[in-house]
Parts: C-alpha cells; sequence; structure tokens
C-alpha cells in the first residue's frame, strides 16, 4: 500500500475551488499544515473529496529571449496511462511518508525537500535548494485526472548545472525514458497550448497547458 500526502478539499479551498494557475500567496500552505495527512493512494485516486499534493518542477534555462524550458511526450504505455502520448512541461510527484524523514526537512519545508527528492527520481538532476523557486499553485476539476490533484508549481533554475543543454536533456532522458524531450523556448509555449499545436503534431496535457498560460 502507497500513502500520499492529500488534504480534504474543504479546507484547500473553503468556498468555492478556483480553477487554473493560482498566483502565489493564493493558497496559505502554512495554514493548511495541520489538516494535511497521509492516505492510500489508491482510495485516494476515486475520491474528489480530497486533494493530493503534487510538486511540480518545470525545468528552466535562461533568461529574456533566451529563456527555455524542458519539455518531453510521455510514451504511449505511460504508468498514468491517463496521460499517455502528451506532452508535459513539468515533472510532478507525491509527497510520500519518507519525505518526514530527510534532515533538510527543518530547514526548508516538506514540500521543497519533497521536490528535490522528485527532481533526482524523475530526472537524474541534483540542484540546491535555492534553485528551486515557488511559482504557484494548478486545480483543475474538468478532468479526472485532474480533479483528485493540487499542484504546487516550482520553477527550477538548471543555469547553475554544469553541462550543455545536450548533456542535460540526455540525463533527464535517460532517466524519466519519454518518447522524445526537447528544450522549448519559453516565449513560445503560449501558443503552443491549442490541440495539435504541441511539437510534432501532438497535445500538452491539462496541467502544461494551465502553467504555459501564466508563463512570461
Amino acid at each position: 500500500m502507497r500513502s500520499i500526502l492529500v488534504v480534504e478539499r474543504k479546507h484547500l479551498f473553503p468556498g468555492l475551488s478556483p480553477q487554473g494557475f493560482l498566483p502565489p500567496g493564493s493558497v496559505d500552505l502554512d495554514a493548511l499544515q495541520p489538516h494535511l495527512f497521509f492516505a492510500e493512494r489508491d482510495y485516494m485516486e476515486r475520491n474528489s473529496h480530497y486533494k493530493q499534493i503534487i510538486p511540480y518542477l518545470v525545468l528552466h534555462r535562461g533568461s529574456g529571449a533566451d529563456a527555455r524550458v524542458l519539455c518531453y511526450q510521455r510514451r504511449s504505455k505511460h504508468t498514468e496511462r491517463r496521460l499517455g502520448g502528451l506532452w508535459s512541461l513539468g515533472f510532478g510527484g507525491h509527497v510520500e511518508p519518507l519525505d518526514r524523514d530527510d534532515p533538510a526537512i527543518a530547514a526548508h519545508g516538506l514540500l521543497l525537500v519533497s521536490a528535490l527528492r522528485e527532481l533526482v527520481e524523475e530526472t537524474g538532476l541534483r540542484v540546491p535548494a535555492a534553485a528551486l523557486a515557488p511559482v504557484g499553485f494548478i486545480n483543475a476539476d474538468a478532468q479526472d485526472v485532474s480533479s483528485v490533484h493540487f499542484g504546487v508549481v516550482f520553477r527550477i533554475d538548471l543555469d547553475g548545472v554544469a553541462g550543455a543543454d545536450a548533456e542535460l536533456l540526455a540525463t533527464v532522458s535517460a532517466q524519466a525514458e519519454p518518447e522524445r524531450a526537447l528544450w522549448l523556448p519559453e516565449a513560445a509555449l503560449r501558443g503552443m497550448t491549442a490541440p495539435g499545436a504541441a511539437p510534432d503534431g501532438g497535445e500538452f496535457e491539462d496541467w502544461s497547458r494551465i502553467v504555459a498560460a501564466a508563463l512570461p
């Protein structure tokens, strides 16, 4: 049985649930702490009265006109079948009980510690905690896969990581095993959110469309 961090929806949003990208400060994570708990994932995947807390990691390099984001296409037979074949600009993962045992939690908190672990597990990349910047939240209830999750979006600054873009791409591809991965200009992502507008005539998954629309 796998346990993951969740919160009851009524504590996350006491009133109506705002949809889409939520700016920093729109959710008080510190105030939520007493209401967060670990529960069986299989049950929570079927229960929309709760939200699973997901660090969502956007890998970023450069600035201004040179800013770029690492995007990838999930394999058709992805473990989350509802996302198979879709493009993504973020790597997401659950907060798990093992994260509570990380000694860095005192300095950085549970969510950031979990995000650092997920970054290594999903991409093979290691960065200091200072390279992670929380930039907002994702809440979307229109699709089944999104309706039971709540995203905490972190921008990962990879400018301090040694290696050319191609080297980092190779590291991530070897770890994540996507169908395909590319560095895409940040400024171009807004124009890729429509069906068929992603690379190779593909489509971005729901959360990636939401984040892309909120990028500078």
